[in-house]
């Protein structure tokens, strides 16, 4: 026998490396394998190299012992997810046969072999390696280095036995228990990388099953992590695993599998999105917080949930079997309680949600957006204990953000984990309002979950909710931190909410309380079950709230330009369409267009998927493709813009010669782009005042707008994306254009309009009721009566006039006289449409800004505005109830000097008559605010007078709405003892308060958040605080007898 003896073998490097399979080289062409060397002497394994760079290693490991008659085994390995990293080939012999092959040069070449047992893994290449004998003292500190690398890079356990080599060994040990679990994972694993590796690149059916694909491996992957370091597996658990192993034998033919995915394309993707359902229970099983939650249930839960799931995963290998396309039933482990089967509660209505069309948002074609679509995925399944909870998506318009949001939503909606929806749009200003976010969210989420459903439920009971909803900042407690906690023990993650197009939702001005809160500490302490995904463009409000300092839980990731493979998908799939629907009428050529053509389309679009659907949708409009496609590329050009192709569309529409027509279509424009909600053909003509010819012009204009205006007859129309309206109202862009729209000019003729409309169309019982002893939620099917009633041109100058006016010139002469004329002879009738709309609440507002608008507190407007804000505030309620009350007992009761009741009570000789003990005025007292439970000790309007901030011996602050008496934000609660004073900063953002506890406190107006404080220092109560003129400083006053200057 020969000397036991210390060696050092060098690995060099790999070359003519290339693979057996097709589908896996072609794989492999477009990600590059991670390469290493593991070597086993005797089958003792040694530390393996490190990752190859360009297949390049020049790496020399140390065999500690080993004689030459010792066996050697070489593996090419490639460092990959897959519990067991993937072999490529083979070297087997002894370190004598190796020793010879080296004698004369320093190293030789060793060809890759393989088993019997054929993979797709199998490779060919040489290994260039050398060996020589080494000196003990080298031999033992290469062996603690590589001992060292696997404790910093293996993740062995620390606690595990380090003596070398037995380490290994030891830790095989730990893990027998998990055996037949852990090779059962590993196959279905291998499997499903074998159909992450087919359907990679396409762009037909099996582009469709990718994404499934990829997202069951990587959550199996963290559940064979989880499971590597359990010390007990049960047999049930066990038994699952090993019928997911035989559900996956359909993939053992790799020759068969591209096809059996298309025909079972169905079938396959449910298997997949069952796998992962699997995965992510038995991930949150392991987890010691899921395992917590599920000692305080009956143990019966668990086990009742592995039977639901492995009796469908039993109904998918029957699908199989039969090689039919059915539809098994996917089963979720996050169990909804019945939800879908309950009717939607009364209670929940007071939310008030926005109504959002998720069917209007497309999604991307298979096989495009796949990188990005699996690291969005891959995010939001991450393990519960992640700390950041939002994922923020921006980029330039265009770029396919609200396509790929509705894809994700689309992807967890199919697993039952889509919790929300939120989708904002510029043409939908009232559904895109910053101040319906929170309910909306806690709407659809009490939707999605039973548990949420209660907490909810019992939230807007105790808040007594109604409409006008409260603050932003009290809905946030209210109906969403407090209710996700309270339901989160028995929700198992991820419940996924997409919030698409953010800056569509309102403007800078109207959402910046929503970013406060979507980029506060509170929003980060939302129990980690629920993840966010938010779209929208880099606005400087948004890119600074998700920014800041101290924003932590927002992961923010730019949504970069679409690469030149998927613009070229999408650009086939558009044309293969206009083809098909165009190849007969228009007598279009075989194969067009050419290759070039389309090239050059993949060229100017940039990667910007709104360039190439305007430039399709332009082709699909033209009279003759052919010649247009060949005229527009033959610009010279290298670059053609978005806005340049907007002018090219605009162009092809009509001449735009100055005349009547081209007035026509910029007032189309125009009312498209200001209009508050999307108007069909004859809302536009009403408020436009077209005549017969005019309308039937109009529509015309409209059909040939089609190519950047969505509309068909009798529908609303809306600009086909947001970046056209920016286009027609960038003066630096078309100024002087004839198509350039002025915003101010555009309101303002749209105010005219809705005065104009309603001074016309406003009369006596608008709803066409038979009685007026009727509430008008008795009214029989009251939204089908309304529309028949009521023309849509009247009920949208009802509800929208007031905002119109607001982007008008205060006191505008041309705008004055209408508003009188709709006080002395509409006010009533107006009243009436927004009491059956059940738009009550937004009367005062409304009339309050119109106040404003008047601005001459001596004119006989101002003095009816302010008559009928009064008369709105004290008889709100009962004209809510029922429009004819406003005849029935709001007029007769209304004081004598009311110029309302004056104006209108010669037209209503029928209505009752109260002739002693009748006010004379309206009662000085306006608003009564309630929620304190102690005595208020301070209070202060803000700045511009629309709040009020009071303080109480019930130790919080809270802010209210003037007009209204609402609870917009509070109570803020931090201070130990009565609050005796409060105060707003000069800028209206801050309020300080001074308080028994002996501290001072500067607290955010909006979110209650402390933002300094507590300042200490007085040694007796504090009774008064007050801010200086410019906001940076605060004076205080204490029992203490002194007076105290604070940095604020």
């Amino acid at each position: 026998m020969s000397e036991a003896r210390s060696y050092l073998i060098t690995f060099q490097g790999i070359e003519d490396l290339s693979w057996t399979s097709t589908l896996y080289s072609k794989f492999r062409k477009r990600f590059k394998p991670k390469l290493y060397i593991e070597v086993y002497v005797d089958q003792t394994k040694i530390t393996p190299t490190r990752i190859a760079q360009n297949n390049v290693w020049g790496e020399s490991l140390t065999i500690p012992e080993g004689q030459e008659s010792s066996k050697l085994l070489i593996r090419l390995r490639h460092k990959s997810f897959l519990p067991t990293d993937p072999c490529f080939g083979i070297f087997e012999g002894t370190i004598g046969h190796l020793l010879s092959l080296c004698e004369g040069p320093e190293v030789t070449q060793l060809k890759l072999t393989h088993g019997l047992k054929k993979s797709m893994y199998d490779a060919q290449g040489v290994i260039s390696a050398g060996i020589e004998v080494s000196e003990d003292g080298l031999a033992r500190r290469n062996v603690l280095h590589g001992v060292h690398e696997d404790l910093a890079h293996r993740n062995i356990d620390h606690d595990a036995a380090l003596v070398v080599p037995d380490a290994l060994t030891n830790m095989a040990e730990t893990l027998s228990n998990n055996e037949d679990l852990l090779d059962s994972l590993t196959t279905v694993m291998s499997k499903i990388e074998s159909i992450v590796a087919v359907t990679l690149g396409a762009v037909d059916a099996l582009a469709k099953v990718h994404p499934y694909a990829d997202a069951a491996w990587k959550i199996l992957s963290s559940v064979h992590k989880a499971y590597k370091h359990q010390k007990d597996t049960d047999a049930d658990v066990v038994a699952l695993f090993k019928q997911m192993e035989a559900l996956y034998s359909f993939v053992d033919d790799l020759d068969n599998l591209p096809g059996k995915i298309t025909r079972l394309e169905h079938t396959i993707m449910g298997i997949l999105r069952q796998t992962t359902e699997c995965g992510m229970f038995f991930r949150e099983y392991t987890d010691r917080g899921f395992v917590g939650r599920f000692l305080g249930q009956a143990v019966s839960n668990r086990s009742q949930m592995i039977s639901k799931l492995s009796s469908t995963l039993t109904e998918f290998r029957n699908d199989l079997n039969s090689d039919v396309q059915l539809h098994t039933a996917f089963v979720s482990s996050h169990t909804r309680d019945g939800v879908d089967s309950l009717v939607k509660s009364d209670i929940l209505k007071a939310l008030d949600p926005a109504k959002m069309n998720a069917a209007s948002r497309p999604m991307c074609l298979p096989g495009t957006m796949q990188d990005r679509q699996k690291e969005i995925i891959e995010w939001l399944m991450n393990p519960s204990d992640q700390k950041q909870n939002v994922l923020w998506l921006h980029g330039a318009a265009g770029l396919g953000k609200s396509t790929l949001a509705a894809t994700i939503a689309e992807y967890f909606r199919g697993f039952q984990r889509r919790g929300a929806f939120l989708l904002f749009d510029r043409n939908t200003p009232i559904e895109s309002d910053p101040t319906r976010v929170i309910s909306t969210l806690a709407y659809q989420l009490a939707d999605h979950n039973e548990g949420v459903r209660s907490a909810v439920s019992t939230a807007i009971k105790d808040m007594q909710l109604a409409t006008p909803l409260p603050h932003l900042s009290v809905q946030f407690t209210s109906l969403l931190c407090e209710p996700l906690a309270a339901a989160c023990t028995g929700v198992t993650g991820p419940i996924v909410i997409v919030i698409d197009a953010l800056d569509e939702c309102g403007d800078h001005n109207s959402r910046g309380n929503l970013l406060k809160l979507l980029s506060s500490p509170e929003f980060a302490k939302l129990p980690s079950q629920f993840r966010f995904l938010i779209t929208s463009r880099p606005e400087r409000d948004i890119k600074g709230a998700f920014e800041a300092r101290g924003c932590h839980h927002v992961k923010a990731v730019d949504c970069s330009k679409a690469s030149e493979t998927d613009m070229m998908v999408y650009i086939r799939h558009q044309i293969s369409g206009i083809y098909e629907e165009r190849r007969d009428i228009d007598e279009l050529p075989d194969n067009w267009p050419g290759e070039k053509e389309i090239q050059r389309l993949v060229q100017y679009a940039d990667g910007f998927f709104i360039w190439a659907a305007l430039a399709m949708k332009l082709l699909s409009t033209e009279d003759a493709p052919v010649k247009w496609l060949a005229d527009f590329l033959q610009h010279d050009r290298q670059v053609i813009t978005l806005h340049d192709l907007y002018k090219t569309a605009l162009l092809s529409v009509k001449e735009w010669k100055a005349g009547e027509s081209t007035d026509i279509y910029r007032r189309i424009l125009g009312i498209i782009i200001v209009s508050q909600v999307p108007l069909t053909d004859v809302v536009i003509m009403d408020l436009l005042g077209l005549d017969q010819d005019s309308g039937r012009a109009c529509r015309t204009a409209l059909r040939r707008l089609g190519c950047v205006i969505q509309w068909s007859e009798g529908q609303s129309a809306r600009t086909l994306h947001k970046s056209f309206p920016d286009y027609l109202t960038d003066q630096s862009a078309c100024s002087s254009e004839p198509w350039f729209i002025n915003v101010k000019e555009h309101q303002h003729a749209l105010t005219l309009a809705c005065l104009r409309v309603m001074n016309d169309g406003l009369h006596f019982n608008m709803g066409h009721l038979t009685t007026s002893h009727v509430a008008n939620t008795d009214v029989p099917d009251l939204a089908a009566h309304l529309e028949a009633a009521i023309p849509r041109s009247v009920l949208y100058s009802c509800r929208f006039w007031e905002y119109h006016l607001r982007q008008t010139v205060p006191g505008d002469p041309s705008i004055l006289p209408l508003i009188r004329q709709f006080f002395e002879l509409e006010f009533l009738y107006w009243l009436e449409v927004l009491s059956l709309l059940g738009e009550m609440s937004r009367a005062s507002p409304m009339l309050v800004s119109v106040i404003k608008h008047v601005a001459d507190p001596t004119s006989q407007v101002y003095a009816f505005a302010q008559d009928g804000l009064k008369f709105v505030g004290a008889f709100a309620p009962a004209i809510a109830c029922s429009a004819p009350h406003i005849y029935l007992s709001c007029i007769p009761f209304a004081p004598r000097a009311s110029l309302i009741k004056q104006q209108y009570m010669r037209a209503l000789p029928n209505v009752l008559t109260i002739e002693i003990g009748m006010d004379e005025n309206w009662p000085a007292l306006q608003q009564v605010f309630n929620g304190h439970t102690d005595w208020v000790k301070s209070v202060v309007f803000s700045p511009d007078g629309q709040r009020i901030a009071s303080g109480s011996d019930d130790q919080t602050i809270r802010i209210w709405d003037v007009t209204m008496g609402a609870l917009i934000a509070g109570p803020f609660e931090g201070h130990t003892g009565w609050v005796n004073s409060v105060a707003f900063s000069p800028d209206g953002q801050r309020i300080a308060s001074g308080s028994r506890d002996n501290t001072i406190r500067i607290w955010d107006a909006t979110t209650g958040t402390l933002i300094a404080g507590p300042f200490e220092g007085h040694a007796d109560w504090v009774k008064s605080v007050a801010f200086s003129p410019d906001g940076q400083r605060v004076a205080s006053s204490s029992d203490d007898k002194t007076i105290r200057i604070w940095d604020a």
